[in-house]
């Protein structure tokens, strides 16, 4: 009887993880270097992980995907963490279809053309309920930060940096689930 409640709790165990489970591809010594350069803070006051997760600059005005919230959502994916996407674009309104929002703050700058551009940060932000009034669930904050040009190629090393480093704060923000 014993062994049997034991079994059902080992498999009960196995499932629950199972569900909350997410692909880093990073040694634990890369994991610690990047968590401790980057002293991150997060507060989780209702952010529970299910759902389809949307990245997008805090301040930008664009319906344009910026390469921040662009390489956000390529390491949520590599992560298995299922993204949502914009499904409509009207005149005024922009429809997107996902349960929670992730708007991280950067600095904006203008081009010559006097376009919005981001031309800084991605590793400070906010995680709101979509479906809840957008609702702030939680925050998260950090030291660190890393600039781009925009139009800066995919696929160098700078950018696979800033992947591993935006897996590194998704994985906090997940250990804070209750």
């Amino acid at each position: 009887m014993k062994n049997l409640l034991f079994t059902l709790a080992l498999l009960a165990s196995f499932n629950s993880f199972s569900q909350t489970s997410v692909e880093l591809n990073l040694t634990s010594k890369e994991y610690k270097k990047i968590s401790k350069s980057l002293d991150l803070k997060v507060v989780n006051r209702g952010y529970d992980g299910s759902g389809e997760v949307f990245v997008k600059m805090s301040k930008y005005k664009s319906d344009r995907i910026t390469l921040y919230a662009k390489l956000w959502n390529e390491a949520l994916f590599e992560m298995g963490i299922p993204t949502g996407n914009i499904s409509d674009i009207t005149d005024e309104t922009i429809f997107i279809d996902a349960d929670w929002i992730i708007k991280i703050d950067g600095k904006i700058g203008y081009n010559e053309g006097g376009n919005e551009i981001t031309s800084g940060g991605g590793f400070t932000g906010k995680i709101v309920d979509f479906n809840n009034d957008s609702k702030i669930v939680a925050t998260f904050s950090s030291r660190d930060s890393m600039t781009f040009i925009e139009g800066f190629s995919a696929g160098t090393k700078r950018t696979e940096k800033f992947k591993n480093i935006v897996k590194v704060i998704f994985n906090e923000i997940l250990l804070t689930i209750k």
